[in-house]
């Protein structure tokens, strides 16, 4: 289950950029603008975010101290609170079935990012619309994980004593609880949030980035911001490839941190250094997602300008 559980978590973080990636190219066939497609969307995202990321990470580079520096961190040391570092050849061999294990993992990644690309691979006979990815994903990854236990033959009953179960445990639980609160609280008021956004973007075309990135905060989903605000930004009259610049801000999610990934990367962290800071806001991924999705907005604006 705990593999389940966390292979589930690392699909749905991974599988959402083509869950929305196949939402943006659907609404730009739907609108008669086929001419806008993948390789338009790869120019501009893939260098967009690939400068972002580059950015983050020097950026993060200059944050918080280095272990030997960090006092906290020390004394957890020193009490007996966290294990020693050690180095790879200190470490315990991994078992054989680790490698398999984790190849059969990235083949359920690769099998969902192919579902998300491809809708008409997820319909039914007789259906009238594709699975929805949720779906998807979890009858892949608990698939993997299925036929990871035969394969490796785990000892089922050591798997609730692991640290990645109470790790994935917590996840879901925060992913689910604040996932369907905001996405109860963008159902109620969409009749204010969404006219809201549209005059600003009427006023400035360019701060439509930030209503992608505050609609992405409370709906949890990129493709579910994708599918409810790109139809506004058409309407606005903003042009296809400065949404397509803009579509890195719809990976808000980060902003509270709750989302699984986070809360798994959180428990994952035997240094304790990467944490939820005491007015919640200041967590670990603030300022190097912040800076990501600045400049990866700010490059794709640029390129989008520069190539069409």
């Amino acid at each position: 289950m705990a593999i389940a559980t966390i292979a589930s978590q690392q699909a749905i973080t991974a599988s959402p950029v083509a869950a929305a990636t196949a939402a943006m190219i659907g609404l730009f066939a739907e609108k008669g603008m086929s001419q806008w497609g993948l390789p338009q969307i790869l120019m501009i995202c893939v260098p967009a975010t690939l400068t972002g990321v580059v950015a983050a990470a020097i950026v993060s580079m200059f944050v918080g101290k280095d272990l030997r520096d960090d006092a906290a961190y020390q004394e957890r040391l020193r009490s007996g609170q966290i294990p020693a570092p050690q180095s790879a050849g200190e470490r315990p061999p991994l078992k054989p079935a680790a490698q398999l294990s984790a190849f059969l993992f990235l083949a359920g990644v690769a099998l969902v990012v192919l579902f998300g690309f491809f809708p008409e691979l997820r319909r039914l006979p007789g259906a009238k619309s594709p699975l929805g990815m949720p779906i998807v994903i979890e009858i892949v990854m608990m698939a993997v994980a299925a036929i990871m236990l035969m394969l490796t033959r785990v000892n089922v009953d050591e798997v609730p004593k692991t640290a990645t179960l109470r790790a994935g445990v917590v996840a879901v639980i925060g992913i689910f609880g604040l996932a369907w609160l905001g996405d109860s609280f963008i159902a109620a008021h969409k009749d204010v949030i969404v006219p809201a956004i549209g005059h600003w973007a009427e006023a400035a075309p360019w701060t439509f980035a930030f209503g992608l990135f505050f609609a992405s905060v409370l709906l949890y989903s990129q493709a579910a911001t994708t599918r409810a605000l790109m139809p506004l930004g058409i309407a606005l009259g903003i042009p296809p490839q400065f949404l397509i610049a803009m579509f890195p801000s719809v990976n808000g999610y980060f902003f509270i941190p709750t989302y699984g990934s986070l809360i798994a990367a959180i428990n994952f962290d035997l240094s304790g250094t990467t944490k939820i800071g005491k007015y919640v806001l200041n967590h670990s991924f603030m300022i190097p997602g912040l800076v990501a999705t600045s400049v990866a907005v700010t490059s794709g604006l640029l390129l989008a300008r520069l190539m069409f």
